[in-house]
């Protein structure tokens, strides 16, 4: 009776699962995260990266060839853009992660549900109601407050920081457009092309790459969790824009910050005054708050999917 309630006030519809999904790649990614800062103290930012998005793409590829899944798709133009857009972004990020508190980086990237919510009008149609752009709002204010004293600080490793958030726009778009692709296959394109870009980067760059930090167990243990937490966060995250609704799945990605904001505070002892508690309890919130949407939610969805495959915007398999 308990679990019938629950349904009947909480219908578990695509796009609540989206944001479920969503949440829970928020904190996979803080995870990596954090993983992430503590390593640029010993190892270089693109060697890191590199390991990622290597460690993703074995996994992934394993993945898709167990399940009978062609791991190759070389033909969908907008696969390309996801994985070439993706990579820089991804390079912006991880550079940030090693150079600033992860929570910080986090509350400038994830003022991408913003450009999501004003290009997903244009390119797939899809209306943002008042109830998403208030919750966006109230996330946004959240951010703001969880690190006020460092968000206006114009330093090269912010600036990238802006561009990722930018560049995860662009993704969440192409994600969008990729629904009907299997999520193992867009993670496989991402994944392989960011490591080929990564090494390309990583051996132009700094000419020869120091092996030394192997000879420490403990970096190579935090090299595998930061490769298995980002293809986690990946999987889920390109699986709850195969589901959801844009919009409604990015501003669910506010709950990263609470995350990140909790690693800093628990392992580097960072000290939160009133203001960012405010904040990091006004993002909650606006994540939760997304879950009471309409029951006719799941025929929304559904007309829209129509509209779209009648525009060709959808990409079929």
């Amino acid at each position: 009776m308990i679990n019938k309630s629950i349904a009947a006030h909480f219908p578990m519809t695509s796009n609540s699962k989206g944001i479920l999904l969503m949440v829970f790649g928020g904190f996979a990614f803080a995870t990596m995260g954090a993983l992430t800062h503590e390593l640029g103290k010993h190892c270089d930012w693109l060697l890191i990266a590199f390991f990622r998005m290597l460690i993703s793409f074995i996994i992934t590829f394993g993945l898709a060839l167990r399940a009978g899944i062609n791991p190759f798709v070389f033909n969908n133009s907008t696969l390309w853009l996801r994985s070439l857009v993706g990579s820089s972004a991804m390079l912006a990020t991880f550079y940030a992660l090693t150079q600033l508190p992860i929570s910080e980086v986090a509350v400038i990237t994830e003022t991408r549900p913003i450009w999501v919510a004003i290009v997903a009008g244009y390119i797939l149609g899809e209306t943002s109601s008042k109830k998403i752009w208030l919750s966006i709002i109230f996330g946004m204010i959240g951010v703001i407050l969880v690190e006020h004293p460092r968000i206006l600080e114009l330093n090269f490793a912010g600036l990238l920081a802006v561009y990722a958030a930018f560049g995860g726009a662009v993704v969440m778009i192409c994600l969008r457009k990729l629904k009907n692709l299997d999520p193992r296959t867009i993670v496989i394109h991402f994944s392989g092309t960011a490591t080929i870009i990564t090494l390309i980067t990583l051996l132009s760059v700094r000419g020869e790459v120091d092996l030394s930090v192997f000879d420490s167990t403990t970096i190579i243990l935090m090299l595998l969790g930061v490769g298995v937490f980002g293809t986690i966060g990946q999987l889920a995250m390109t699986k709850a824009f195969s589901i959801g609704e844009a919009p409604s799945v990015a501003s669910a990605g506010f709950i990263k910050v609470g995350f990140s904001a909790g690693y800093d505070l628990l392992i580097w002892n960072y000290i939160f005054n009133i203001p960012t508690i405010i904040g990091m309890i006004l993002i909650i919130a606006s994540t939760g708050w997304l879950f009471s949407r309409k029951k006719n939610s799941t025929i929304e969805s559904q007309n829209l999917d129509h509209d779209l495959k009648n525009k060709g915007l959808i990409i079929e398999k």
